[in-house]
């Protein structure tokens, strides 16, 4: 299972498997090891994976058939520059008016 959500994050965040071994310091033939499920990364590495991609341990392992981060920036990868402004500047008006209501109760 590792190996299988390995690849799909690496390609969504469009590294090769040499990418990601420069980033993680090790062979490519270990992340390809990894992808194949002939070995597994270890505890460390398997940390330094879910921080570099911002995904959960729980989905990368297989325990959690749903990340909600990732999914999160998956769809968020569908908006161009101008509309991710548009929805934080939306965001912060829907924080700033509940708090305002909050104040006023």
């Amino acid at each position: 299972m590792i190996g299988e959500r390995l690849a799909e994050i690496r390609k969504d965040y469009g590294d090769k498997q040499t990418d990601l071994a420069q980033k993680l310091n090790v062979a490519v033939s270990t992340i390809r090891s990894w992808e194949q499920e002939k070995s597994a990364p270890s505890h460390e590495m398997l940390i330094r994976i879910c921080r570099l991609y911002r995904v959960s341990s729980d989905y990368l392992l297989g325990l959690s058939d749903i990340d909600p981060a990732y999914v999160q920036r998956q769809r968020l990868e569908n908006f161009t520059k101008p509309e991710l402004t548009t929805l934080r500047d939306f965001e912060e008006f829907l924080i700033w008016r509940k708090s305002r209501t909050t104040k006023s109760e």
